[in-house]
């Protein structure tokens, strides 16, 4: 608690000093500003027929400050000191508009424009955006229109270093911001997708609660049915035709967000008024219909926007048994409460249905397989700021927002083993229990009800000293992460059945605690002019308390910084470095109870009177209480060259993630512990066995799956953006970039496998290195985007290519660096390491310690370059009516590579040629 409390003395001492020097100089800051302050005002129209445009935003940005446009399209700001200042106006569909000003000076004038493919500069590729410091990519709603997105995870194809990828609702879909995600990369890591926030008009879509894992102990966070429990969000959930822009922030991201280490997906979803607007699309794989609209519900009672998606998606049209479905829909309400002091407020309300059904395939029904998932989520949201316009309070911003869930999963498999017995204890117990068929219909059922409650409150204000300008940011947030479900249960009459001595147990999810986090925040954004020539800087740090009052309590500070300098004009140098931290989610800090169920006697007889089981069960618990918070420290630097409507931007990163979550087996999850043993002493015919009075012992060794901090990640790479602007002689713009992208993934422990070698006793077991993979990858995409306005016809040429593709195994070994002897019952395990000797004198005999290894393991895995050619099309007929088209791999250029590690292995490495359609109808 010593962190905590000095933070928050040294913050009231901060903002004591701060107030008693403002008190003492406002009096002469009033005398000095007050004859230079002056209101700026200004007019927002829309560009074809000068109509004013109501509910504008308008910002400056070195001054934090807000405002938005009145009926007549005005705008007004008071009491703005001199100075150079940037405007940024911003409306529903329609093309920002930007301003450079030196105050005090004249009304000003904006026209906006609409982001039509009517005109010949659209925008329907990602623009880099350094605005709030952090390196980030915006992509406009018609970028994502164009593109034709299903979910969101398809829109960061747009981000530099993405590969293109066909549609796919087969598997939860999970983020990977600058780290490689070939086919390669390992499935148990999860830390990217978790440490990825994703926020929706200002609310973080949080994952925290979800427990749909069938057994941490044996399966970690997975389960037979589809979902992203232990992971991030699932992005199929989430639809894009309501979408007005995304921010994905790639770098160092503002001390005001906060539970994350990879990036942050900021959406902001569509509000205002839009006439109906109905789409349908269909591909080979998926049914998509989309209705929505925006309504005006009178003069100052604000507008109402609502929509509907619904989609169907099958992994093979073939076979209709494996399907999924979504249906989403949300009421999103503006408004504008008040003019002296004007509140300007977003609500909403959503809810989405996600089913994952697989079905018993017809022509495979020995197994009886069934795997279903469904999700039924419930959503409401507020956020506003609250223009007071004081010294100290500028603006007020707050959100508030509540997502409750219903999940339920199961999964079902007809199963055939030797004939065997049960045990269903929670305690340590030794006792008879019956035998059961040898054929068993294995059935789970697992309900899950998340609560996640988020709030926020933020004070913007800002401070002149001398030529420079400080716009402070200072707020808290508070999260809650809990599950009411029912969680895991089986038919009392036909319990869940395995061949693995970890037996499975129900386990109610209601007696789980729910994950309190609170976290402070103060941030400078300072921008200045030196030499005439613009610096920024901002710089803050975030404080955060999780389980303030649990026995996991930890905190951590997270300074970051984020500077840059027009040094030339139109070239800026910039960089940054930072900290983020990732809490770890209820999964992780309350795993499942680890049950070993072990045979005492095993006496079976074809007559159940004569037959006898016993079984000793011993539970552990598997909470790591040296658990802690996943950390990423982030380091980048850029350079940007604009020119007119040009841009190129490079930028290099080096991300080291550590203590990252992963489930696996590690020294506190070894146990050896002793069960009594029991022989037959008769077997009367017709009667129960006649056992022994003398009872033996069995010293039995377990090793299970526990929660642990094993997993590191280091991401180094550089990132390019290159925008050639448009040849009007050719009436197409290009648009080239891609990212050499490095992934390092190692385990900080040592791998611990238990190997039972037949007919030799267990006395030891394997210690080896820590183990990791290397994945490399240098990707580009050039993107020619030919448009004709006069038509209303824009189509999009893309020629993707992978120049280096390579993966290879770190520090994995046939030959252990070390054993655990197996010690004496409820003894700690230790681990004793060889000497390079003894090492060397282990062969495949030593079949307890030795690890047999494909040679595969030691070779690097290195292809060919790769070519990838699509594309999309868009018309527009009239102002009502549109279709779209899109085709992945149009070539069909699927080329048949052998493995460098298995050479007599081939694949084909494209994705197979895929396309699609859309019709998009106005009334």
């Amino acid at each position: 608690m010593r962190k905590p409390i000095l933070f928050f003395a040294l913050l009231s001492l901060q903002t004591t000093l701060i107030d008693d020097s403002m008190a003492q100089q406002s009096a002469s800051i009033e005398t000095k500003l007050s004859p230079q302050q002056q209101n700026l005002t200004g007019t927002v129209r829309r560009n074809s027929n000068k109509d004013p445009l109501v509910g504008a935003t308008v910002q400056i940005l070195e001054l934090g400050l807000y405002s938005k446009t009145d009926a007549s399209g005005k705008f007004s700001f008071s009491k703005i000191p001199k100075g150079t200042y940037t405007v940024v106006v911003q409306y529903l569909g329609m093309l920002e508009e930007q301003q450079k000003i030196s105050f005090p000076t004249g009304e000003l004038q904006f026209l906006l424009t609409e982001n039509s493919i009517t005109l010949k500069d659209v925008v329907v590729v990602g623009k880099e955006q350094r605005r709030d410091g952090a390196t980030s990519t915006v992509i406009s709603r018609k970028a994502i229109e164009h593109m034709q997105a299903t979910h969101l995870g398809e829109i960061l194809q747009l981000l530099p270093g993405a590969i293109v990828s066909n549609p796919s609702f087969t598997n939860p879909n999970k983020t990977s911001i600058r780290q490689y995600s070939g086919d390669a990369a390992s499935p148990g890591d999860n830390m990217s997708s978790m440490g990825t926030s994703v926020i929706v008009n200002g609310a973080p879509q949080s994952n925290n609660a979800n427990l749909q894992s069938m057994n941490t102990v044996t399966s970690g966070v997975l389960a037979g049915f589809s979902t992203s429990s232990g992971m991030g969000t699932d992005m199929r959930q989430l639809s894009t035709d309501n979408i007005e822009s995304v921010e994905v922030i790639r770098g160092i991201p503002s001390v005001e967000y906060g539970d994350l280490t990879s990036g942050a997906i900021l959406v902001s979803t569509k509000a205002g008024v839009e006439p109906l607007q109905v789409k349908a699309r269909l591909n080979p794989k998926l049914t998509q219909f989309w209705a929505g609209q925006g309504f005006s519900l009178g003069k100052n009672k604000g507008n109402l926007f609502v929509d509907l998606d619904f989609t169907k998606a099958y992994d093979n049209q073939i076979t209709a048994y494996s399907a999924y479905e979504r249906m989403t829909g949300s009421m999103q309400y503006t408004n504008t409460f008040g003019k002296e002091r004007p509140l300007y407020s977003n609500t909403t309300f959503s809810f989405g249905m996600n089913l994952d059904d697989n079905k018993v395939d017809p022509d495979y029904q020995a197994e009886q397989i069934i795997n279903k998932a469904q999700n039924y989520a419930y959503q409401f949201s507020t956020n506003g700021k609250w223009k007071l316009n004081k010294q100290f309070a500028r603006n007020l911003n707050y959100t508030l927002s509540g997502n409750y869930s219903l999940q339920k999963g199961y999964q079902q498999r007809l199963n055939t083993l030797s004939v065997s017995a049960n045990s269903m204890a929670t305690e340590n117990v030794t006792q008879q229990v019956p035998y059961l068929p040898a054929t068993f219909l294995n059935q789970l059922w697992i309900e899950g009800k998340p609560l996640n409650i988020f709030a926020k409150l933020s004070d913007d204000f800002y401070l002149k000293t001398g030529e420079g300008t400080h716009r402070f940011l200072l707020g808290a947030d508070y999260r809650l992460d809990a599950n009411f479900g029912s969680g895991r249960t089986v038919d009392p009459n036909n319990p869940y059945r395995t061949a693995d001595p970890l037996g499975f147990r129900p386990r109610s999810y209601k007696d789980i605690p729910s994950l309190n986090q609170f976290g402070v925040y103060l941030e400078d954004r300072y921008s200045m002019q030196i030499f005439d020539r613009d610096l920024h800087v901002q710089a803050g740090v975030r404080w955060d308390q999780i389980q303030p009052f649990g026995s996991f309590s930890q905190s951590v500070l997270a300074p970051r910084i984020n500077a840059s300098y027009e040094f030339i004009k139109d070239f800026t140098i910039r960089g940054g470095y930072g900290m983020t931290a990732k809490s770890p989610t209820l999964l992780y800090l309350y795993p499942d109870r680890a049950y070993y169920d072990a045979f005492s006697l095993n006496h079976y007889k074809e007559n159940p009177v004569e037959a006898m089981a016993i079984i000793s069960t011993r539970v552990f618990d598997t909470a790591n209480p040296d658990l802690k918070i996943a950390k990423a420290t982030k380091k980048e630097l850029g350079l940007d060259y604009t020119r007119g409507k040009k841009r190129f931007s490079v930028t290099g990163y080096y991300e080291e993630t550590k203590n990252g979550y992963e489930m696996n087996t590690n020294l506190n999850s070894v146990k050896f512990f002793s069960i009594p043993t029991y022989s037959v002493l008769e077997s009367p015919v017709g009667q129960p066995p006649v056992l022994s009075t003398e009872v033996g012992e069995s010293v039995i060794v377990s090793t299970f799956n526990a929660p642990s901090n094993d997993r590191n990640i280091l991401n180094k790479g550089i990132e390019f953006d290159f925008d050639f602007g448009r040849f009007d002689n050719i009436r197409t713009s290009f648009v080239l970039n891609g990212a050499y992208l490095s992934t390092k993934l190692t385990t900080a422990n040592p791998y611990i496998l238990l190997q039972n070698a037949p007919n030799m006793p267990l006395k030891r077991i394997g210690v080896f290195e820590a183990r990791g993979m290397q994945q490399e990858r240098f990707v580009t995409t050039l993107r020619a985007i030919h448009n004709i306005p006069e038509f209303r016809f824009i189509i999009t040429a893309t020629a993707q290519t992978i120049w280096k593709d390579k993966h290879q195994y770190l520090n994995y070994s046939s030959i252990p660096v070390g054993y655990i002897p197996v010690g004496a019952a409820g003894s700690s395990p230790q681990i004793t390491y060889f000497t390079e000797t003894e090492r060397q004198s282990i062969t495949e005999a030593d079949r307890d310690i030795y690890l047999s290894l494909n040679d595969g393991y030691f070779k690097a895995e290195s292809w060919k370059p790769l070519w990838l050619f699509n594309l999309k099309m868009t018309k527009e007929f009239a102002n009502n009516m549109g279709f779209s088209f899109y085709a992945n791999n149009v070539f069909n250029h699927r080329p048949l590579q052998a493995s460098t590690r298995y050479p007599q292995e081939y694949s084909k490495r494209n994705i197979s040629m895929f396309y699609g359609t859309e019709i998009t109808i106005k009334f």
